[in-house]
């Protein structure tokens, strides 16, 4: 059973959620996957697991404030509660696009200002 663009989003933001990231890998296209954020961007599923993986440990709850379906895209207002020295909570808007019954596309929006300040991106000759 193929599921909606919306059902396919919301098992994969709880697969997040409960750390589950083999889960959530799978719902991910294996090939054509985009994503981007202000602070990270992948054209491969798999790197981009291995990086949420990494980050996942900050990550204490995401929650959903508001969702909206167009067809195939479909877009999260969500909040994430981080914790690295105190528990932080960050709204994001997270627009996805499901393509073949998978999640070829993830763009997210939100204020990475204190992000940056704690995970410098470097540039690819190594200047921060």
């Amino acid at each position: 059973m193929i599921m909606q663009p919306r059902e396919l989003l919301d098992a994969y933001i709880a697969a997040l959620s409960a750390r589950e990231y083999e889960q959530a890998r799978g719902f991910l296209a294996d090939a054509g996957f985009e994503y981007t954020s202000p602070i990270a961007s992948f054209n491969d599923a798999d790197d981009f697991m291995e990086y949420t993986m990494l980050m996942g440990g900050i990550v204490h709850s995401i929650s959903t404030r508001k969702v909206f379906v167009d067809g195939a895209d479909v877009c999260h207002f969500l909040v994430f509660c981080t914790q690295i020295a105190e528990r932080e909570q960050t709204s994001v808007a997270q627009w996805s696009r499901v393509e073949g019954g998978r999640i070829r596309r993830i763009e997210v929006l939100f204020d990475a200002h204190q992000y940056k300040v704690m995970f410098p991106v470097s540039s690819p000759d190594g200047d921060a």
